[in-house]
C-alpha cells in the first residue's frame, strides 16, 4: 500500500471519531513504528492547522484520537 491510501484511511477512521492503535496500524498496513510515528506527525499538523482540533495519544487507553482544541 502506498502512503498516500494509508494517510487516508487513517484520517477517515479519526474523523469517523475511532481511535488508532500502533499495534493494529503496522500490522494492517505493514509499516514500520518509525513510519507509523511520521504518518502521526503529519496528521496532527494537519488536524491542527485545518480543523481545529489536536490528535492526542490517550496512554492510558493505549490509542491516538482526536479532540477539541482547549
Amino acid at each position: 500500500m502506498n502512503k498516500c491510501y494509508i494517510l487516508l484511511k487513517l484520517y477517515d477512521r479519526l474523523r469517523a471519531g475511532l481511535n488508532i492503535t500502533i499495534a493494529d496500524c503496522c500490522g494492517r498496513y505493514e509499516i514500520s513504528v518509525a513510519t507509523f510515528r511520521r504518518y502521526i506527525a503529519f496528521l496532527r499538523g494537519y488536524f491542527g492547522e485545518t480543523c481545529g482540533r489536536d490528535l492526542i495519544y490517550d496512554a492510558e487507553a493505549g490509542v491516538y484520537r482526536l479532540k477539541e482544541k482547549a
